[in-house]
């Protein structure tokens, strides 16, 4: 298969039913993708939130920001994040995504990893607001990192490296069985910026 070709990858999520993956490993083409990356660390108002853990503060490992309508918001893992607008350039990002992909997308949650020593544990983009079996398109850029999934019952693992200008949308029914994670590397020594659209019915 063509690498700049769409590569289905079968998810199982229970023994009668199955999902998949869309994956375009060379999405971009080099000179978008490097525009791109460096806009994005540049021009992104980045957020450093933190989360309590039994009672400790503890800053997330990585900087973030969340897009959409500003008179809304996202919540997960008690943080609280307010819509910032998506300038032009995000929003012509986001069309690109949708037409490559045929799926709506109306916000965006932007992580900038700084260096390997950077992550988001395992969890699941599942939030009520997000809608039944949301889909969710990821777009990678900068230093490559291994996106691993794990299924919640039958602790299956799955691991896809997510090259500089790659493309990734989870399947409907994902979300619902299966956790994914981007883990700490002393490998990685330079900057990732990862686009994840989604779909907020009636917000």
């Amino acid at each position: 298969m063509d690498l700049f070709d769409c590569q289905i990858i079968p998810v199982p999520l229970t023994a009668e039913r199955q999902s998949h993956i869309s994956f375009w490993p060379n999405w971009l083409p080099r000179e978008r993708a490097d525009a791109l990356l460096e806009r994005s660390i540049a021009e992104i108002p980045w957020r450093k939130d933190s989360i309590r853990i039994v009672g400790k503060t503890i800053p997330i490992p990585r900087l973030q920001q969340w897009f959409g309508d500003p008179k809304t918001s996202y919540t997960y893992s008690n943080i609280r994040l307010q819509a910032v607008t998506f300038p032009e350039w995000m929003d012509t990002l986001r069309e690109s995504v949708e037409r490559e992909t045929e799926e709506r997308f109306n916000r965006a949650l932007v992580n900038y990893y700084r260096d390997g020593s950077d992550s988001v544990d395992w969890h699941a983009d599942d939030e009520p607001e997000l809608g039944f079996e949301p889909l969710i398109a990821s777009l990678s850029l900068g230093a490559e990192r291994v996106f691993q999934l794990r299924h919640n019952l039958t602790k299956q693992r799955l691991a896809i490296s997510l090259p500089h200008g790659s493309l990734l949308l989870m399947g409907a029914g994902i979300q619902g069985h299966w956790q994914h994670r981007v883990a700490k590397s002393k490998a990685v020594h330079s900057a990732r910026v990862n686009f994840t659209f989604r779909y907020m019915n009636g917000r």
